[in-house]
């Protein structure tokens, strides 16, 4: 070997030893923190039933449903970072009440039914909420549907298939022609 080879050789060693670090660490950042098997605060029954909660809220249309979008991983994700110990107690003792009731009403967990009976439970459920006074306590299934809905229009995927997504807003105008094709306009 020549002396100049090996200087090559030795200097690519030293490269390795200090860009090692650095290539791992930009690797390990593309790596997705939100995946399935990660629950932070969900069980997998709990992740299941928010899973069918969400789907049958927002469905696969045209449009991913809110499962695709996985509103799951980041409602959980929310509670685990955002939401205090109370909150998060809270929410996970009303989606246990949620599935018990449908157990009650339904003689199967919510997850169980299939999709006409769940658009039934939840409908049913959605009426009952609208009813009702809420004078102190809002009610698990409203809080859901709104957290749901959140979510699913604060991703990517959420926004742009489903909205008239304009990242830079172009100029004020006053008077815009609405159709039933006409989407909702939204920029950053």
């Amino acid at each position: 070997m020549e002396r100049r080879e090996a200087v090559i050789k030795i200097s690519w060693i030293v490269k390795s030893v200090y860009l090692a670090p650095a290539v791992f660490t930009g690797l390990m950042s593309c790596k997705s923190e939100a995946s399935h098997s990660n629950n932070k605060v969900f069980n997998d029954d709990q992740d299941k039933l928010v899973r069918a909660i969400a789907d049958t809220i927002i469905p696969r249309t045209e449009t991913p449903s809110a499962s695709d979008v996985e509103v799951n991983v980041y409602l959980d994700l929310l509670l685990q970072q955002v939401y205090d110990d109370g909150y998060k107690s809270r929410f996970l003792a009303g989606l246990h009440q949620f599935d018990l009731n449908c157990m009650d009403n339904t003689g199967s967990r919510f997850f169980e039914l299939n999709e006409g009976e769940k658009l039934n439970y939840l409908n049913r459920l959605d009426q009952e909420v609208y009813v009702q006074e809420r004078a102190d306590m809002e009610p698990f299934f409203l809080r859901v549907k709104e957290l749901v809905v959140r979510i699913y229009y604060s991703t990517e995927e959420g926004v742009k298939q489903n909205l008239d997504y304009v990242p830079i807003p172009g100029p004020y105008i006053g008077d815009v022609e609405a159709t039933a094709d006409t989407r909702i306009m939204k920029g950053n």
